[in-house]
């Protein structure tokens, strides 16, 4: 039997945080402590219960509190406990087998049942009982050999039938009464809770083997944390220490520094008092002499004759000294009042900089662009951030950046110290393509460092550009312009019905077409577009379609026809090709039409972004980019067809576009729109604006019209000069 002390300790293990009472129906909460049912309902605001002990915010299920799991093992224990206090006579014991007050007399821990006089000898009589250990409750109370007494278990219920929980599903893995196994859990894996039970129990003791490790471990590891917290609390006291020590000789030499200003002050004014008492000094002097002429002068106007004959002289060499004397003396103060002190306009210095185990990872790079001009400096802020995030002034850092390309050519940058916490870098991209951008503070590389940055070509300065017609001497009005492989290209002629091929040397190899709409004949051919077979695809704008060629100007196919039905097309105007797919601006259905090469529809997008889609290109991303010359903008969507955003306004500003019709991009990702602005302006892979060139004119590096852009393999850009019916080839350095 348990003693009192042992009962009141079992007590206090079962008592609920919150009500301090014994649990009354506990139930689990996601982080595993236990209230009771009651003590949750009140806890609960809205949905939610914040648990008392770890702060932790559980959800409450849909149908309230009760839904938590129970805790069947406190319960059971908690009647365990009732049962030993009403064996150790602290609680009323009524009789277990009948309705009468009379005395309990005896327990049988067979039945778990307390019994009075009469069911005992009713109990003793029965056959059934034959053979119970019954107890006299005496005997009970003080024989610590007494049977140990233990609650009856309690099997829960159904919350859908209120019937006992005794089977268990595997499938669902969970509890459920008879009715469920022939209703919701028909054709499941489950088996009685006697059956089931020990495999179970197996897997759980396989499951919560590694605890009793993984608790010695934390108990490892909670030693070390104590050790380092007591290692830190005694360096911080040394740190203290010499930052006293440090600062209080600063105060030192500061009062020092005072003290000396102060004197200086003093002896300033001692001067100036001395200069101006003299001045004083002679103005008093000055005035009393004058005081005394004015009195004998006073006294002679009162005198004889002879008095005033006599005087006379004395009187006039007197007004003529004093007059002098007067005209000479300084009537202003000789010393002015200004005097002032100026602190110094400098910061205040760091006398001194802390730092937690000198970790500045969380460190970032300010105004960063995603590309750069190849040869053109460019200027980056780094500002120093401590390990906890918080903003570093301290002085001094090793600030270490440099530009490595894709072949493994590294740039330094050039670093300067602000003296603020923050260090501004130069860089230089030497070789276009792509290259990363490392920066590291004191050895340490920052986080998210290396970043990507792109080095593009500069197309501001302008060789002057070839002049490219056909062997007439003159295009119609040329349009759509592509690159295949080995340096081959091609041109759509609007206004001739044709396609022109050239070599990799610009010479014209064959012209194909002709005015119709049979096969292999163009109504006003616009774009054209090679696929990685080096077939071409020609959007024949007047005929609705989009005509398939071999490299020799052979017909293959053709797809598309005049409709707005999925599979048709209504003047389409741009094409590109991308992983056998063939992307088609179907201007006049305001969306994007996908073919498979052989010409199968299979898709259509964008008619809810689109107004006028007049080209289409692939960007650096694998995204498709739609020249919108309806809303002035590139739009960039998913090669499956997702929305992704858009960039550029309309306007004539850098940046901004007007009516834009022509698309291109390099290996580098720059993207590069011919507009109604005449003029190609360039982007990086992210839209961000860079630079343009070419103006509306007829001379050399000017065109008018730029319907057509497309990149050669050197880089150079060739673009179909409309109105001047010509190719422009502009390239860089």
């Amino acid at each position: 039997m348990m003693s009192a002390v042992e009962v009141k300790k079992a007590q206090n293990n079962l008592t609920c945080p919150v009500c301090y009472q014994l649990f009354n129906n506990p139930k689990y909460l996601p982080c595993y402590h236990s209230y009771c049912e009651g003590c949750l309902e009140k806890m609960q605001v809205q949905s939610k219960i914040i648990c008392p002990e770890c702060r932790k915010e559980a959800k409450v299920p849909a149908g309230g509190v009760k839904e938590f799991t129970t805790n069947f093992f406190i319960n059971r224990l908690v009647d365990d406990l009732i049962l030993k206090k009403k064996a150790a006579g602290e609680e009323k014991v009524n009789c277990d087998d009948c309705d009468e007050d009379d005395p309990v007399v005896s327990f049988c821990p067979d039945c778990n049942s307390f019994l009075c006089s009469a069911c005992n000898d009713s109990h003793n009589r029965q056959k059934k009982y034959r053979g119970h250990g019954v107890v006299p409750l005496t005997e009970l109370k003080s024989n610590k050999d007494a049977p140990a007494i233990q609650a009856t278990e309690k099997i829960p219920l159904c919350k859908d039938h209120d019937e006992k929980l005794k089977y268990y599903c595997e499938t669902c893995d969970e509890l459920v009464c008879v009715h469920c196994t022939v209703k919701k859990h028909c054709g499941h894996n489950y088996d009685s809770m006697k059956n089931m039970v020990n495999k179970h129990r197996s897997q759980l003791k396989k499951v919560t083997t590694p605890i009793e490790t993984m608790i010695q471990d934390l108990s490892g590891v909670h030693d070390s944390i104590d050790k380092m917290m007591k290692k830190i609390r005694k360096q911080g006291d040394e740190v203290n220490k010499q930052i006293d020590q440090h600062y209080d000789e600063l105060v030192e030499k500061l009062m020092k520094q005072k003290d000396q200003v102060k004197q200086q002050v003093c002896d300033t004014v001692s001067q100036k008092e001395k200069a101006l008492t003299t001045q004083l000094d002679e103005v008093d002097s000055t005035q009393a002499e004058l005081v005394s002429m004015k009195e004998l002068n006073d006294a002679l106007e009162k005198s004889s004759d002879q008095e005033a004959l006599s005087a006379k002289k004395q009187v006039i060499d007197g007004m003529q000294r004093l007059t002098e004397k007067y005209k000479k003396l300084n009537k202003h103060p000789v010393q002015l009042v200004k005097m002032e002190f100026i602190p110094s306009n400098t910061p205040f210095p760091q006398f001194g900089s802390f730092f937690a185990n000198a970790d500045f990872r969380t460190s970032e790079v300010a105004n960063l662009p995603s590309s750069i001009i190849v040869g053109k400096k460019v200027k980056v802020t780094i500002i120093i951030k401590e390990s906890n995030g918080e903003f570093c002034f301290a002085e001094g850092h090793k600030v270490f950046v440099h530009l490595k390309s894709s072949t493994d050519n590294v740039t330094v940058g050039e670093v300067r110290d602000n003296n603020d916490g923050s260090y501004v870098a130069s860089l230089v991209g030497e070789q276009v393509g792509k290259a990363k951008l490392h920066v590291s503070i004191n050895s340490q590389e920052i986080t998210g460092s290396p970043y990507n940055i792109v080095v593009c070509r500069n197309y501001q300065a302008l060789n002057l550009p070839n002049k490219i017609r056909n062997n007439n001497g003159s295009m119609g009005q040329p349009w759509g312009v592509a690159f295949g492989k080995n340096g081959v290209w091609a041109v759509a002629d609007h206004s001739k019905y044709c396609v022109y091929i050239f070599d990799s040397q610009d010479r014209l190899v064959r012209k194909f077409g002709g005015r119709g709409n049979n096969n292999g004949q163009f109504n006003q051919p616009l774009s054209v577009a090679f696929d990685n077979n080096n077939r071409l695809y020609v959007v024949d704008f007047g005929n609705h379609r989009v005509q398939k060629f071999d490299v020799d100007g052979f017909y293959c196919l053709q797809f598309g026809s005049c409709g707005s039905s999925e599979g048709y097309l209504k003047n389409p105007r741009g094409v590109t090709t991308q992983n056998g797919r063939v992307y088609v601006a179907d201007t006049g259905n305001r969306r994007i039409s996908v073919f498979q090469h052989n010409g199968q529809f299979c898709i259509s997008f964008g008619s809810d972004q689109l107004g006028s889609p007049y080209d289409v290109a692939v960007n650096g991303n694998n995204q498709l980019l739609v020249a919108d010359l309806g809303h002035h903008c590139i739009v960039t969507f998913t090669l499956d067809g997702h929305y992704v955003g858009k960039f550029g306004t309309q306007g004539s500003n850098s940046g901004q576009l007007y009516q834009p019709y022509s698309l291109a991009t390099d290996e580098s990702g720059s993207i590069f729109v011919g507009d109604g602005n005449c003029r190609v302006s360039v982007f990086d892979r992210d839209g961000n604006f860079i630079h343009y060139f070419g103006s509306q004119r007829f001379a050399s590096s000017q065109c008018s019209w730029p319907y057509g852009i497309a990149l050669s393999p050197n880089g150079s850009i060739y673009v179909s000069d409309w109105i001047n019916k010509r190719i422009q080839i502009f390239t860089d350095y």
